[in-house]
């Protein structure tokens, strides 16, 4: 474990030297010891295979936790063979040592764990795969660095390199799931579509760098909006210099304010890379739930058509679907 650490086998000769080859033993043996005892373990779940937009999800184990379709649990997936509340990790008792066990919470599916049916609390080893509907779980039960790495992961999966927003696969999921809770709950939600004006000519004009840039600086712009309390919203990157956004709660008109600020934040932005300075302005779309469609494809894509009005209008500018 050692071999080829230098200021370790020096010491190890020094102590040899000057106490004796047992008591450098016993010495190792008591630091392999404090090793163990102070390292620092922590229990979460990752999900193994399932739909591409849960792929890689994972959740450090604090407390309870249900797993389902239901937008509402702490950990949400979403295939469609998993019932909404469909299966339960909690800590086996208060005793932390103790560790979790899972349960199935009456599932229609049904819920495994190593293959084996659960019909009632089972406990739980690092390494055990949870299977539920076509998604599988691993339970790790491993020191910091490990569940760190794939928090690490986690992140770096569901971030557009670019822009820093949420990843499209992971907006999808999280739009979905939002939209099951407006029709649930019977609250509005609002559906944004967004394009930049002018990056062909910005790139053509000073290259794709510079491009890149403008993108780069829009997607910062949105993230600092939609993230605030006051919108309670996710924003991605839709594709090239084109974005999407959702608002839980937001009506039409709300969503037209925010889109407002938006268009208003990028024409005021001082956009300069390397001395180039360009002027990219934005063009928004805006739908809602429920009037302007109930299922998700057709709120983009009603988003979608209010946004090419606002181009055909003249650009830098919103528009809602009517």
């Amino acid at each position: 474990m050692y071999s080829g650490c230098s200021w370790y086998d020096a010491d190890v000769k020094r102590r040899r030297r000057t106490l004796g080859h047992e008591t450098v033993k016993l010495n190792v043996a008591e630091v392999r010891e404090t090793i163990a005892r102070t390292r620092d373990k922590r229990a979460a779940l990752v999900v193994l295979a399932g739909p591409e937009s849960d792929l890689g999800t994972n959740i450090v184990l604090q407390g309870a936790v249900t797993i389902g379709r239901d937008p509402s649990v702490e950990l949400p997936l979403q295939d469609e063979g998993i019932s909404r509340r469909h299966c339960r990790v909690r800590p086996a008792s208060d005793n932390p040592d103790d560790g979790f066990v899972v349960e199935d919470l009456r599932s229609t599916n049904g819920t495994l764990l190593n293959g084996e049916p659960v019909s009632d609390a089972r406990r739980l080893r690092a390494g055990d795969r949870i299977f539920l509907g076509g998604c599988v779980l691993k339970f790790t039960d491993s020191d910091a660095l490990e569940v760190n790495y794939h928090e690490r992961m986690d992140a770096l999966v569901g971030t557009d390199d670019l822009t820093g927003l949420i990843a499209k696969r992971r907006f999808d999921a999280a739009y979905v799931r939002a939209l099951d809770t407006a029709r649930t709950v019977k609250r509005p939600l609002a559906i944004l579509m967004l394009d930049l004006d002018n990056l062909k000519q910005i790139n053509d004009t000073h290259g794709h760098p510079v491009g890149a840039y403008t993108i780069a600086e829009v997607g910062r712009l949105l993230g600092q909006i939609v993230s605030a309390p006051a919108t309670g919203g996710a924003a991605c990157r839709f594709g090239g210099d084109e974005f999407a956004i959702f608002l839980p709660g937001a009506n039409k008109r709300a969503a037209v304010d925010v889109g407002e600020s938006i268009r208003a934040a990028v024409l005021g932005h001082r956009f300069e890379k390397e001395g180039i300075v360009v002027h990219p302005t934005m063009s928004i779309g805006v739908a809602a739930f429920p009037e302007d469609g109930r299922t998700a494809e057709l709120l983009l894509r009603r988003a979608d058509d209010a946004l090419y009005r606002a181009k055909r209008g003249g650009r830098n500018r919103v528009e809602a679907y009517s």
